[in-house]
């Protein structure tokens, strides 16, 4: 199992940025060290409650900061942004990280960013699989003529193209069964959020590789997995500290419009049993023991880390990070 450090938001506008910098400079390099693979951020746009910064240059800065690591997107809102500016920007990185990129793509699912940007509902899905065929054709390096709904280029070969033989991985999120089925289809891998409880991770996987084996496609790719995962003195801590993490980051996906099923819902003992169905908890020697047994069922290849929470300290998220570098990945890597 390869493991990757996600690199998301815990501050607002109030937060200086270069202390958001400096922390995940922090990061990545102590994520290098400690045998880490991948660094992975994802976007939003005209957030308030969390900063995103936007990845393409966030990843390029943090690569040269950890130059071993693999830089993966985590996701771009691809039914948003414009595929050919995209498509340039990720071979850019690409060809700054020595071809160590991966594009992680995803719809979205905040109403005011698809408002931002003029995306009409109903067309998100489509606009999505438009943008993505786009992309890779733009990378082939052959001459593209694409006329298509929503984008159209003309005798276009453009020179900005990646250095990865064959174009950039493309790593597909999404949690309902029609995202699956989507990545399973147009992807290289399917991306998993954190939402869907160990049980739904289990029945998507199946779905993803028989929706793969119903198109011939191979089955032995690569599958990265998030699951949020707290380090604790018992299991029991763990959900208290799981608890309180959950009050302060969900709580900001609702706010955004995810609300959906995969969300934790209910509250005492309903909300406690949806946490233990959706998090990885306990001491040190029972997540490996949690996470290896996953892998093994489902054929995990990289596992994606979280140590940073809203409300918690850089401190104590760095403690958690070397917890999980010096005991649990050396078990499971």
């Amino acid at each position: 199992m390869k493991f990757g450090i996600l690199l998301t938001s815990v501050y607002d506008a109030t937060t200086d940025p270069r202390v958001q910098r400096a922390e995940h400079e922090e990061l990545v390099r102590t994520s290098e060290e400690l045998g880490f693979d991948t660094m992975v951020c994802g976007q939003h746009f005209l957030g308030s409650e969390l900063r995103y910064f936007q990845p393409v240059p966030w990843l390029t800065h943090m690569g040269g900061v950890a130059p071993t690591m693999r830089t993966a997107t985590g996701i771009v809102l691809l039914s948003m942004v414009n595929p050919v500016e995209i498509a340039e920007q990720m071979a850019t990185l690409d060809v700054l990280t020595d071809g160590r990129a991966v594009f992680g793509v995803g719809l979205g699912y905040s109403p005011h960013e698809f408002a931002a940007f003029g995306v009409e509902k109903g067309t998100k899905v489509a606009r999505f699989e438009e943008s993505l065929a786009l992309v890779r054709r733009l990378w082939s390096g052959d001459t593209v003529d694409f006329e298509g709904e929503f984008f159209s280029v003309s005798g276009a070969r453009p020179s900005v193209r990646p250095v990865q033989e064959g174009g950039i991985p493309v790593w597909i999120g999404g949690q309902a069964a029609g995202a699956v089925r989507r990545a399973a289809r147009l992807g290289d891998a399917w991306y998993t959020p954190p939402f869907p409880t160990h049980d739904e991770l289990r029945s998507l996987r199946r779905l993803f590789l028989d929706t793969r084996a119903e198109a011939g496609l191979p089955l032995d790719g690569d599958f990265p997995v998030r699951r949020e995962l707290l380090i604790a003195s018992s299991k029991e801590a763990g959900l208290q500290a799981a608890l309180e993490r959950y009050r302060a980051r969900y709580e900001t996906y609702r706010k955004w419009g995810l609300s959906g099923e995969n969300t934790p819902v209910g509250d005492g003992a309903e909300l406690r049993a949806d946490i233990e169905n959706r998090f990885i908890l306990g001491s040190a020697a029972e997540c490996v023991d949690q996470l290896g047994a996953l892998g093994e069922q489902i054929g995990m290849t990289h596992f994606v880390y979280k140590p940073h929470w809203p409300g918690l300290s850089h401190r104590d998220a760095m403690a958690q990070l070397e917890e999980f570098g010096t005991k649990v990945l050396p078990e499971l890597a």
